[in-house]
């Protein structure tokens, strides 16, 4: 008897154990708003949260607090509509780091991240801005034209 209460005291031990760990390291609650991300966020618990926003669906998943920053990993799940042409960066990752009581979207303060999806995001923003100061380059240098002669016209 004394043997069996052993053994059952050892595997019980060893089920809350593992429920514990479960709980802390491996189980993300489903958010399914952005209140419930948001105080999930600023408190840096485990939770995920897909963000439908028109022009894509962000993929959130709080992962730590570490050296009080919270760790977010951002994947882009789809493309919906836009001009930064975000489609071939389907299922691309970031991780991005926040101090613990702050909330933002991390898409939107890409200097917060790093990762493949914020690099090429970059990239996609850099040939843009490229191509648009290409084809305006004709405008500006009409305009730096007109500006000198004025300037050195008594």
């Amino acid at each position: 008897m004394k043997r069996g209460l052993r053994t059952f005291l050892i595997i019980l031990l060893i089920a809350i154990l593992g429920a514990a760990y479960y709980l802390t390291f491996i189980y993300h609650p489903s958010c399914t708003d952005v209140g419930c991300f948001q105080n999930a966020m600023k408190k840096c618990s485990h939770a995920t949260y897909v963000n439908e926003e028109p022009e894509a669906s962000w993929k959130y998943d709080i992962q730590r607090s570490k050296g009080g920053a919270c760790a977010i990993d951002v994947t882009l799940l789809q493309a919906k509509e836009g001009e930064l042409s975000l489609d071939k960066l389907t299922g691309y990752s970031m991780l991005c780091s926040y101090p613990v009581g702050i909330f933002s979207y991390p898409e939107k303060d890409l200097d917060a991240c790093h990762g493949r999806l914020k690099e090429e995001i970059q990239s996609i923003l850099i040939k843009k801005l490229h191509t648009h100061i290409i084809e305006n380059l004709g405008n500006l240098s009409d305009n730096l034209n007109t500006f000198s002669q004025g300037i050195t016209q008594p």
